[in-house]
């Protein structure tokens, strides 16, 4: 598939590298693109499109805010290994951020037995299921 390098998608990278490995809702976006671009504001349909192809392309990591039950973005350009823990009740996938990510990476590569993948997955059992 093909890549257009459109007005809005030049817009949401140069956002979202800008604020790399910060959070965002796809309304917190768009509203700080809108006051950014002097009023020039994307549709959220076309804000959740392109931020699917950068999650499909790996540079763009897509979790739940554990606190507001909204989807939220993170921006991690073209870095290397992530770490994700799924809810092996409900199937939740949490993003573990950046800095930790690296540091478990890095600790099972100086463990010496095993070679860490590009991405890797934690089975856990999330706050709520938890509670249940």
């Amino acid at each position: 598939m093909s890549v257009y390098k459109t007005a809005n998608r030049e817009m949401l990278i140069s956002f979202l590298e800008k604020h790399s490995g910060i959070p965002f809702t796809v309304k917190q976006i768009v509203n700080e693109i809108t006051a950014g671009a002097g009023g020039e504001k994307p549709s959220e349909s076309t804000v959740y499109r392109l931020l699917r192809e950068l999650e499909d392309d790996g540079r763009v990591q897509k979790t739940i805010d554990p606190v507001n039950r909204e989807y939220i973005y993170i921006f991690e350009g073209e870095t290397s290994g992530r770490v994700n823990m799924r809810c092996k009740v409900c199937g939740n996938v949490y993003a573990a951020d950046s800095e930790t990510s690296r540091r478990i990476i890095a600790d099972i590569a100086g463990f010496g037995e095993a070679t860490p993948d590009e991405e890797i997955e934690l089975l856990i059992k999330c706050k709520h299921c938890r509670e249940e």
